[in-house]
């Protein structure tokens, strides 16, 4: 694996997964808008997919050119290159966010699966913002809550789960900020088997924000799926989804299928 850092890690640190698409760009967005609320460093990720790899030399596999349409074998020497492109593409833009906010910044380079990165990365990183699948696909992230001179973007509600106090303080605290800085809606999550049970963690959930002088709306969760999740991200026109427990999530065989179907940045803390 091939690594490159620029300044050293310190402190808390905030991870996005960058690749040439627009939808990588608002996760860039977010995670920079993050790590400037938050003091924090801003770490960038470019995976070359050893994926494509597997397609060098198979008959079916050709790269074709955009100003004339002809095509020619995959090449393993013409894929490299376009790598290292990209990931110089992608580590100027991140210099570029970092700058305008005077943020800490570091960029890596790896060779392997995204999804293996990520879940290694989960171990070490304070936060992970996730803007491309863990797979070839990118995520569909449309839109993102932050206000970044340079580029335009929608603001949606903040979107945070909320399981049970002690559980999602975190979320919460970020949650709040994230929308405060945005002027966004709260929205809470709230995952309950009955119309009770809702009721009363809505009320734990809000009690737990007038004391820390916000407010939030509360969405009630029959259940606590990739389905369900995906339903209300749509529904509520998400800017971005907080979720506490982040190995938890990522270990989930249903949560690559949420990463591409919503359509905003997604959170993953402690």
């Amino acid at each position: 694996m091939r690594k490159t850092t620029i300044e050293r890690p310190a402190g808390l640190r905030i991870w996005v997964a960058l690749d040439e698409s627009p939808r990588s760009t608002a996760a860039l967005t977010a995670a920079a808008a993050l790590a400037a609320e938050l003091d924090a460093e801003l770490a960038g990720l470019f995976v070359e997919d050893v994926n494509l790899q597997h397609l060098f030399g198979l008959p079916f596999a050709r790269e074709f050119s955009v100003l004339t349409g002809e095509g020619r074998p995959l090449s393993q020497g013409e894929v490299e290159r376009a790598w290292r492109r990209e990931a110089e593409t992608q580590q100027r833009l991140l210099a570029e966010a970092a700058g305008r906010l005077s943020l800490r910044w570091s960029f890596r380079v790896a060779r392997g699966r995204v999804s293996t990165e990520v879940n290694t990365l989960a171990q070490t990183f304070d936060l992970i913002v996730l803007g491309k699948r863990t797979g070839l696909r990118v995520m569909a992230v449309a839109r993102t809550t932050t206000r970044i001179p340079g580029i335009q973007a929608d603001v949606g509600p903040v979107l945070v789960l909320f399981e049970d106090r002690e559980a999602s303080v975190g979320s919460l605290n970020l949650g709040a900020r994230l929308a405060h800085r945005n002027g966004a809606e709260l929205v809470l999550l709230i995952n309950a088997g009955n119309e009770d049970a809702y009721r009363a963690a809505c009320a734990v959930a809000q009690a737990t924000l007038k004391e820390r002088g916000t407010s939030g709306r509360c969405v009630w969760l029959a259940a606590l799926d990739e389905s369900n999740l995906i339903k209300a991200v749509r529904r509520e026109a998400a800017g971005c989804l907080v979720l506490a427990d982040k190995e938890r999530f990522l270990k989930q065989p249903g949560f690559e299928r949420m990463l591409d179907e919503v359509e905003c940045p997604i959170v993953l803390t402690r």
